[in-house]
């Protein structure tokens, strides 16, 4: 019920904070900000597709028809920059009359989050923001952050300024000053317009929830001190107004530091406390029972709620980005391997008849996480075991609709239909490749370097197919005056920027033909073989070559295994 009572905080809405800043709240899960500043538009953050940021433009069209002079990205997720197009052409950013502005590290974070774990960085955002959830499952729910993401195929153009700390500056004739706040994200910037005392605060200041200081989708350590750290320099503004990328805008002195304020207690407290504990030996299991907020913080509604990020999730990351996943007990160093030992405790416990009879008991009696964690015994053993599926997908769901935090409940459901059946591999396959487009699409991939392109096959090298090769391809780009090579050498792909003197294969093609490429429309084989890409070396060589990749993208099961 709280959590269907959140959901009405997403509403759409367009906020005026100030007669020059407007809020998009609802249409995506992250808003977008139009400043209006004497010369033109200033647009903080894209959205998440281009479709719904088309209807957000249209709507901040009714305020003002001035030009968009600037988009800013806050940092690089997907719900922050994939809608850029909506707003923006690349025609008006290569000829100057629109700049990106963006921190110098996002490019490297696009391309590390889309081209280097995308595909399963795909699956387990879809069952994150419950992207295969039915209608029904998914009425008067939301993102926790804002309302339930859409998704799309992302858009991308590249910053035409970035800065490391700060960039105090004049954007379409208005001060603002920018500044890098690492928190949710490693390349989180946040903007002051002084003149109005307004703070764009990103993710900063998540938004109506408590932080995420983990996301159960995957990510790199998100460093609480470094977040504090970043909340505090926000309360040195002492602004007047604050526009946080997710939820309401916050107005007053008073109540702006109040939020971040008790924001920063929030995360400083789990953090400070799980450190403490750990000091003691305790362990991730051992943690989570022990570090809990206090009730003035844990009632802090909405800011400290636990809509999007838990203090469980939250503790297990912090423990594992100080000492990473070994936990001090040897036995854990090389373990039975899980299916194995799934069979040597079934056996234990009197056979998998007595397992079922005990998990299927724990169900009825209400222990939903032990008739689950029987279960899956059962389940490791044979993938296709009906009962033991029903009774955990049956645990899952209880354990689901009982949940407050939005991301724990997409996370059961989901897990539910893939034991149920319902998500199929060709529903599997189909969500995958949606998803994919969202990290990594065609569109971004063509506004980005050749050199993203290459670094992709590095991890996609099939050693069984390539531990006896050593060939080097180069790759001459004209059009762009690049060249690059791709060294495979038993296994290993080395990626350098020139060809290496020696080389005797190589592709000349325009980066324009290797766009096509990129969306599908071509391949290099196909160029070679009608023209398009001018072929030096033996064709069977280069063959060869392309043969030892792997670039196929398989439907993964992240719950039955």
């Amino acid at each position: 019920a709280e959590l269907a009572e959140h959901t009405k905080v997403f509403n759409k809405q367009i906020y005026k904070v100030t007669d020059n800043v407007y809020s998009a709240v609802g249409w995506s899960i992250a808003n977008s900000v139009m400043v209006i500043a004497p010369e033109g538009l200033i647009i903080f953050d894209a959205g998440e597709s281009p479709e719904e940021s088309a209807k957000v433009f249209a709507e901040f069209r009714k305020i003002s028809d001035k030009p968009v002079k600037a988009i800013v990205y806050s940092h690089f997720h997907p719900d922050h920059i994939n809608g850029v197009k909506a707003f923006v052409s690349e025609e008006q950013v290569k000829s100057g009359e629109v700049q990106i502005y963006a921190h110098e590290s996002l490019l490297d974070n696009v391309v590390t989050q889309g081209a280097l774990v995308g595909p399963i960085l795909a699956m387990r955002s879809a069952y994150t923001f419950g992207a295969v959830l039915n209608a029904a499952d998914r009425k008067d729910m939301n993102g926790g952050i804002g309302p339930i993401a859409v998704g799309g195929m992302s858009t991308f153009i590249a910053p035409t300024i970035t800065f490391k700390d700060r960039l105090d500056t004049t954007i379409a004739g208005l001060p603002v000053q920018l500044r890098w706040a690492p928190s949710e994200a490693p390349d989180e910037i946040v903007m002051y317009l002084p003149d109005s005392k307004v703070l764009l605060s990103a993710e900063v200041d998540q938004g109506p929830t408590l932080p995420n200081i983990h996301t159960l989708r995957g990510a790199k350590f998100r460093d609480p001190v470094a977040w504090v750290n970043s909340l505090d320099l926000l309360r040195s503004y002492h602004a007047e107004y604050m526009v946080p990328s997710h939820g309401r805008p916050v107005s007053g002195a008073d109540n702006v530091e109040e939020v971040l304020r008790m924001t920063r207690d929030g995360i400083a407290y789990i953090h400070d406390q799980t450190v403490r504990w750990m000091n003691k030996g305790l362990t991730p299991d051992e943690l989570v029972e022990k570090v809990k907020l206090p009730p003035h913080l844990a009632g802090y509604t909405p800011y400290l709620r636990e809509y999007y990020g838990t203090v469980k999730h939250s503790v297990r990351q912090i423990y594992e980005g100080y000492l990473g996943w070994f936990k001090g007990d040897p036995v854990d160093l090389d373990p039975i391997p899980p299916v194995e030992k799934a069979k040597r405790m079934v056996e234990l416990m009197g056979g998998h008849d007595k397992v079922l009879l005990a998990a299927g008991d724990a169900y009825l009696k209400g222990d939903y996480q032990w008739a689950a964690e029987l279960a899956t015994y059962v389940i490791r053993i044979d993938h296709n075991d009906k009962l033991a599926r029903d009774i955990k997908a049956r645990s899952f769901r209880k354990q689901g609709y009982a949940q407050m935090n939005i991301n724990w409940r997409n996370w059961y459901l989901s897990s539910a239909m893939e034991l149920e059946g319902t998500l199929g591999e060709e529903q599997l396959t189909e969500m995958a490749k949606r998803l994919r487009g969202t990290f990594l699409s065609p569109d971004m991939l063509k506004n980005l370097p050749v050199k993203v392109f290459l670094q992709n096959w590095i991890t996609r090298v099939d050693p069984d197919k390539a531990n006896d090769v050593h060939l080097t391809l180069g790759f001459v780009f004209p059009d762009i005056n690049q060249q690059w090579a791709l060294e495979l050498r038993r296994g290993v792909v080395q990626l350098h920027e020139g060809i290496p003197e020696g080389t005797e294969l190589k592709l000349t093609l325009d980066k324009t033909y290797l766009d096509t490429v990129i969306s599908g429309q071509n391949s290099l084989l196909k160029g070679a073989l009608l023209g398009d890409v001018k072929v030096d070396g033996n064709l069977l060589d280069i063959k060869t070559f392309l043969g030892c990749f792997d670039f196929g993208d398989s439907p993964i099961n992240l719950t039955v295994r």
